[in-house]
């Protein structure tokens, strides 16, 4: 009999479905995106049924494929930075508030300088002074996972890496009475806590039906997308780091202490999922799904093509831009995700798709030596090696531009959906199949292919870097964007 663990990745686009053997291996996987309208500017709303309904779909996808008993428990990671609201009944009041959502009610230059990480907060009060109305109806404030929990076990809970986001003491990682009072936000209506990889509940009946899986298996706290990736890459020591390409580019860097953040590094600090660790972390959004807006508006051709050839789109799009040298002849992209928008520097007529192509993979990994310097400066010591996953290093070519650009060792994973991988880790360690983390990490990842930086590549992406880094500031500055907002 072959021990299984299923996992749910609840991310910002879509949701995924894992098997994972003992060993690491992936048995399964499914892939279900959400169908999301289109919105005004600076909103950004989920219903949060869409995260369960593509969950059941691809969790009777996966089940097609096993025996639905050799599956010991279920654990999950999730997007962050979200927050939905339920009643006593843990029927949701209003549509989820994502993170990309631009509404918030707080002074935000005070805020920033006091609780920059807490970003479901300011979601909340403007619910509290908006839609008065809904926040008097709230039993509780739910995170993606506390929704995704409540339909598993019926157990209204989250973890320290998610509730980080809320009135979370960075001392106790238990709820802040004093952040209650001073945000007028009750205690009592945030949801129970509990610790990376405790058992939370068992899958009731009715879940069990709707997913196609055996009733009263444990289900296993999972953690934030990131953290999870991190264990996921085995990222679990001081000094460690881990850089994720995908919707968006994150930077990972493993300290002992939580860091307070600063309006000139735009670093937070989050729990590990490793008890005595944390997290302080850099993100550019935006990174991966500028390739996916080029392909979508761009690319219909080859989509097409894709299609008819069974080939994957992404393969044939990083192939046209291999054709292309380093610096794409003085193409630079830079997202500005949160206004839905991008700037576009130095083109030129000879410039051509492939060039437009190589230009947003050199722009993710630009956004994420931008944050490893930050990271290092901070974080007190520089790294030789970076472990890196998403989806952009299925790409040979963008796990090398992402290795010259930082000019470090990239190792990639076997498995390059690492906080999946990291949450069934979570399931099998805490259920004793293995006797440490240790043990678990040594067993279930494996790295099969390493990119070292090429010298010459490094020195043309340095004078990249440094137009890339001003041009950004200067946007920042100005706050210059194209078209009306």
């Amino acid at each position: 009999m072959s021990e299984l663990a299923c996992v749910f990745d609840v991310g910002t686009t879509g949701a995924r479905t894992f098997i994972f053997d003992v060993n690491g291996k992936l048995i399964a996987k499914s892939y279900e995106e959400y169908t999301i309208p289109k919105q005004p500017k600076g909103i950004s709303e989920q219903d949060p049924l869409i995260w369960w309904n593509a969950i059941r779909k691809t969790c009777n996808d996966v089940v097609k494929k096993i025996n639905i008993n050799d599956i010991i428990g279920i654990g999950a990671a999730f997007q962050r930075q979200t927050v939905t609201f339920l009643d006593n009944k843990g029927i949701v009041l209003h549509p989820a508030l994502t993170w990309m959502d631009g509404r918030e009610e707080t002074s935000a230059k005070d805020w920033f300088k006091e609780e920059g990480t807490r970003r479901t907060i300011p979601k909340t009060l403007w619910i509290k002074k908006n839609k008065p109305e809904v926040f008097k109806k709230i039993s509780k404030i739910s995170f993606v996972d506390t929704y995704v929990y409540n339909r598993l076990c019926n157990v209204i809970a989250t973890d320290p890496t998610n509730g980080v986001m809320g009135i979370l003491n960075y001392n106790t990682l238990k709820w802040d009475e004093n952040l209650a009072e001073h945000y007028e936000i009750p205690i009592d209506l945030w949801p129970d806590v509990y610790f990376p990889g405790e058992v939370i509940g068992e899958l009731s009946n009715v879940a069990a039906k709707e997913l196609g899986l055996k009733k009263n298996l444990p289900i296993f706290m999972g953690g934030g997308d990131q953290q999870c990736a991190a264990l996921g890459l085995g990222v679990i020591e001081t000094y460690q780091t881990k850089i994720t390409i995908g919707t968006g580019t994150f930077v990972d860097y493993v300290v002992d202490n939580p860091v307070k953040p600063s309006e000139d590094a735009p670093i937070f600090s989050y729990p590990s999922v490793i008890k005595k660790k944390w997290h302080i972390e850099g993100a550019m959004f935006g990174a991966g799904s500028m390739l996916k807006w080029f392909k979508d508006n761009f690319s219909q051709l080859q989509v097409n093509q894709s299609s008819e050839e069974k080939k994957n789109v992404y393969d044939m799009l990083a192939n046209e831009a291999s054709t292309i040298p380093p610096g794409s002849e003085g193409l630079l992209f830079i997202p500005l995700y949160m206004f839905r928008k991008g700037t576009i520097h130095g083109l030129g007529w000879n410039h051509t798709r492939a060039h437009f192509i190589r230009a947003i993979m050199e722009s993710a990994c630009l956004g994420a030596q931008m944050c490893l310097e930050m990271l290092e400066a901070i974080g007190g010591r520089k790294v030789s090696e970076v472990r890196a996953d998403g989806g952009a290093m299925n790409s040979p070519l963008w796990a090398q531009i992402l290795a010259d650009v930082t000019s470090k060792k990239i190792l990639i994973p076997e498995v390059k959906d690492a906080a999946a991988l990291g949450a069934a880790i979570l399931v099998f360690y805490n259920s004793k199949r293995y006797e440490s983390l240790g043990n678990a990490i040594t067993n279930m990842i494996r790295f099969t292919d390493v990119k070292e930086p090429i010298k010459q590549n490094v020195r043309v992406y340095k004078k990249l870097y440094r137009a890339y880094a001003q041009e950004l500031i200067d946007i920042d500055e100005k706050k210059r964007v194209t078209g009306n907002l």
